[in-house]
């Protein structure tokens, strides 16, 4: 996994596409976080911090914490860990 740092932005799906809900989605109490599903994640070394992408029903990708995904949409967090788990 490329991290932000790492990433080459004419290449990726870099923050141009990328709306950041967080703010918007907490200011209207009518956002419906168990229909987000988990795009990806990455891992800043910079900042040693998690982020989570989010992909909403309407195409859209927006950015998040972990600790707000963990609490926000739970088992969207629970239903990526399980497809990406590798038994050895």
């Amino acid at each position: 996994m490329r991290t932000r740092s790492q990433r080459n932005p004419s290449t990726s799906l870099g923050t141009a596409n990328t709306k950041s809900h967080s703010a918007r989605a907490d200011s209207l109490p009518s956002v419906e976080w168990d229909r987000a599903d988990v795009d990806h994640m990455e891992f800043d070394v910079s900042t040693s911090t998690y982020y989570v992408f989010l992909r909403w029903p309407n195409g859209d990708v927006s950015e998040h914490s972990r600790e707000e995904a963990y609490a926000k949409c739970p088992q969207q967090m629970l239903r990526f860990y399980i497809r990406h788990i590798k038994l050895v």
